[in-house]
């Protein structure tokens, strides 16, 4: 009855009961009725209870401290519990209980406290000694610590399950007071912090210590997790984690990875020190997955990042970037560009990117420059036939190079640096530094490489669009880093010129698709000249063949009395559509002595046009003729021979003549002047059909004699003879188009300074010369400066423009 609470006492009354049975029935059902009546008294334990209850209690908690059999019925306690709360002995309980835990609590600190090391070592040990046992005390403790707090979390819990009642009625109803959970934590924390705080201490050396070798890896022995874990559960647990440990660990994390990057970052390579970083923050995220709190992940790393990468940011991008580069390692950069993004370093990954761009890209532009290698020659000394010929090689392949730079950097930009618009705009940056600081050499050979490429046989292949695209989209993406394109199209209407009227172009086709592609970046002013030149060739096919079909040839040999062993075929161009010819700039004719069947053929084509288009005149441009003779030499045979105009004249004045004839001769008997004939005895020297007469040395002089070579031989049925040598030739061609470039751009700069001046009316010339140089699409070089430097002053007075030269 002590168990029973007061609201259930009563007396039991047993009422009568009345048994009903219906006549009749063979059976009955009884009927029974029960009321409970509270006690009139109520009942009290016996005297003795309450101290036996306690000890009883003390005993059962005693027993779960030593970790040893209850001996009590956990039923039977927890009614102890239940009654002693019902008789208002409640207070009592939770002191007493108190008082157990927090006696128990203070006997476990302290006998973890005899676990020190300042306990543990004695006497004189040597230094590796001293080391190990340290080792093996921080373990100890550990381990120690672990199974108190262990042992501690389990014996909570089963005295929680015997005093539950006392835990739900009355903690619950003193606000001030802990639950019996809190209330084991709390008597642990404050234990540990402010009655033993030196025990705290050595477990957190303990775990600095256990961490610490860990990241050595001065053993292959790997933490023990589940060890560093319970400890830290117990410092999350008792909410002493961030005050008592994360500082703590923080800092010697920070001291821990500054020495070792002080001691890797100049030790190492970059990408195996890079390497490491990423190891690093793998294992320390494993640490905080294995047994730090999730809290502590963020200061880590950052902790880590600052010691590892920030403090070492100029050392890794200044030794690994160019490394990296030239090997195109897009691992080893991928990781460099992910590590230094954590501490917002790509400012300096992009300034050491741009800075190798722009060092290879121009040592890849002046490969093959004479230039660059007369710089370590003596003054005076010039370039011998091997140096040439190696840098004429090494110069057809700055083209090739570049572009596959630019695919490769677009790879590595790509897969590297995740395409970050930064780096993409650095490689232009870059492309557009070392193009433009040898925009005139870029833009001359982009347009021989193109100029190849048209001629090759690959060209007839591309019978398709995209074909093409694939072939020039990247040559057009290199052309859009030069900003001389007027230097491009200046080389480039040459070589089309060159290519249409030998019928050397591989592909009309392809010669549209490409000047439709330059149209669409430069605009229609840029190609307008090359399509004209495309609609000459087109009206002279046409024209050639109405000449044919007309009888004009046919009756030119009647006239003439021979019949005619030549094939005679007409271009007709436009003057101002196609480059000039001569080193004068000029369309002016030459006068040449042909032979009488080309003279009659030249006079019924003339004659033939001139029915066709009045007043229109015909200016003959032989610089631009191309012969293929028929020659019968006495040894070889017959031979083709594939000459200019100039040429076959010389070879026609020399056919079947066994003298010599000397300089001034064959000028007058050809009617060429003396530059040209040089040229063209030039390269019939080199190719031995005939020879000086008295003389071996090569310069031609005007007293020389020349004579056709009897002896010549050759195994080719088809020669060709260039009419000068390539490198005089480059150089004549460079020349002309430099001229006509700084022609063409003096005609802008007056109208730009004209149009500016229009507005302003009066400026000084510095600022005038910065406005130019803004509105002008081109790069304005020492010669455009020197060609058209001028101020120009508006006279309000007289309200005329006056152009005024700087110096004056």
């Amino acid at each position: 009855l002590w168990n029973i609470p007061p609201l259930l006492y009563s007396k039991m009354d047993m009422l009568s009961t009345e048994l009903k049975v219906r006549r009749g029935a063979s059976n009955y059902i009884p009927k029974q009725r029960v009321t409970i009546e509270p006690f009139k008294r109520r009942p009290e334990p016996p005297s003795d209870f309450e101290q036996k209850a306690l000890e009883t209690l003390t005993e059962a908690v005693n027993r779960i401290h030593r970790k040893v059999p209850i001996g009590f019925s956990r039923e039977e306690l927890y009614r102890l519990v239940e009654s002693l709360c019902i008789h208002e002995k409640a207070s009592k309980l939770y002191s007493c209980l108190h008082d157990l835990c927090k006696q128990f609590v203070q006997q476990q600190v302290r006998s973890l406290g005899g676990e020190s090391i300042n306990k543990g070592i004695g006497g004189k040990l040597e230094v590796g000694a001293v080391a190990v046992a340290v080792t093996q005390q921080d373990e100890k403790i550990l381990m120690k610590a672990s199974s108190i707090w262990q042992d501690h979390r389990k014996q909570m819990n089963a005295i929680r399950s015997i005093f539950l009642y006392l835990d739900r009625s009355y903690v619950v109803s003193h606000p001030r007071l802990t639950s019996l959970k809190g209330m084991g934590l709390s008597l642990l924390r404050t234990t540990l912090t402010s009655q033993h705080p030196e025990v705290l201490r050595d477990i957190v050396r303990a775990v600095l210590s256990y961490i610490k070798r860990d990241r050595s890896r001065k053993d292959k022995v790997t933490a023990d997790t589940v060890l560093l874990k319970s400890v830290l559960d117990m410092l999350s647990h008792l909410e002493i984690y961030v005050q008592e440990f994360e500082g703590v660990f923080l800092k010697a994390t920070k001291e821990f990875y500054a020495y070792e990057g002080q001691r890797f970052a100049m030790v190492k390579g970059v990408p195996a020190y890079m390497k490491h970083i990423s190891e690093r923050l793998i294992e320390e995220n494993k640490r905080v997955e294995d047994y730090l709190a999730e809290s502590t992940r963020k200061p880590l790393l950052k902790a880590l990042e600052e010691a590892l990468i920030a403090s070492h940011v100029d050392t890794i991008v200044r030794r690994g970037v160019d490394e990296l580069v030239e090997k195109y390692a897009t691992e080893d950069l991928a990781r460099m560009y992910h590590l230094l993004s954590r501490v917002d370093a790509l400012a300096s990954l992009k300034k050491y990117f741009l800075d190798h761009l722009k060092v290879a890209g121009r040592n890849l532009v002046m490969m093959g420059d004479e230039s660059q290698v007369l710089k370590d020659k003596q003054p005076g000394e010039r370039l011998n036939p091997h140096e040439i010929k190696l840098l004429e090689q090494e110069e057809k392949k700055v083209i090739p190079e570049l572009l596959m730079y630019k695919k490769r950097l677009d790879k590595l930009v790509h897969d590297a640096f995740e395409n970050d618009q930064n780096f993409t705009y650095a490689l232009k940056q870059g492309f557009e530094y070392f193009v433009g600081g040898a925009d005139y050499r870029v833009a001359e050979l982009l347009s021989r490489h193109v100029d190849a490429l048209l001629r090759g046989a690959k060209a007839r292949t591309l019978t398709t669009e995209p074909q093409v695209n694939e072939i020039f989209n990247p040559l057009l993406t290199l052309f859009g880093f030069v900003q001389s394109k007027d230097v491009f199209k200046g080389f480039y209407q040459k070589e089309l010129a060159t290519r249409l009227l030998t019928g050397k172009s591989a592909s009309r086709n392809v010669e549209k698709i490409m000047l439709q592609k330059l149209r669409a970046l430069c605009g229609a002013a840029f190609t307008k000249h090359m399509e004209s030149m495309f609609g000459d060739i087109s009206l002279s096919e046409d024209l050639a063949r109405e000449f044919h079909r007309s009888g004009s040839s046919s009756s030119v040999a009647h006239q003439s009395g021979t019949q005619l062993s030549i094939d005679f075929s007409v271009r007709v161009l436009t003057e101002g559509s196609w480059p000039k010819s001569d080193d004068n700039g000029s369309m002016q004719s030459i006068s040449l002595n042909l032979p009488q069947e080309i003279k009659d053929s030249q006079a019924s084509f003339e004659a033939f046009y001139a029915k066709r288009h009045k007043n229109r005149k015909l200016v003959w441009q032989y610089p631009r003729c191309e012969a293929l003779i028929t020659a019968e030499f006495p040894i070889c045979g017959k031979k083709e021979l594939k000459v200019n105009a100039f040429q076959a004249v010389v070879l026609a004045q020399m056919s079947n003549k066994t003298e010599a004839m000397n300089f001034a001769a064959l000028s007058s008997a050809t009617g060429l002047d003396s530059k040209n004939l040089q040229e063209s005895l030039y390269s019939l020297l080199d190719s031995k059909i005939i020879l000086k007469a008295g003389s071996h040395h090569r310069k031609i002089l005007p007293t020389d004699t020349f004579v056709a070579n009897g002896g010549f031989k050759t195994h080719l049925r088809v020669l060709k003879l260039n009419r000068e040598r390539p490198k005089i030739r480059r150089r004549m061609e460079r020349k002309q188009v430099q001229e006509q470039v700084l022609a063409d751009r003096g005609s802008v700069l007056d109208a730009t300074i004209v149009r500016i001046m229009k507005t302003m009316k009066t400026m000084a010339h510095k600022d005038l010369m910065a406005d130019v140089v803004k509105l002008i699409k081109f790069t304005c070089t020492v010669g455009c400066y020197h060609y058209y430097q001028k101020v120009c002053v508006y006279n309000s007075m007289s309200g005329t423009l006056l152009c005024c030269d700087k110096t004056h």
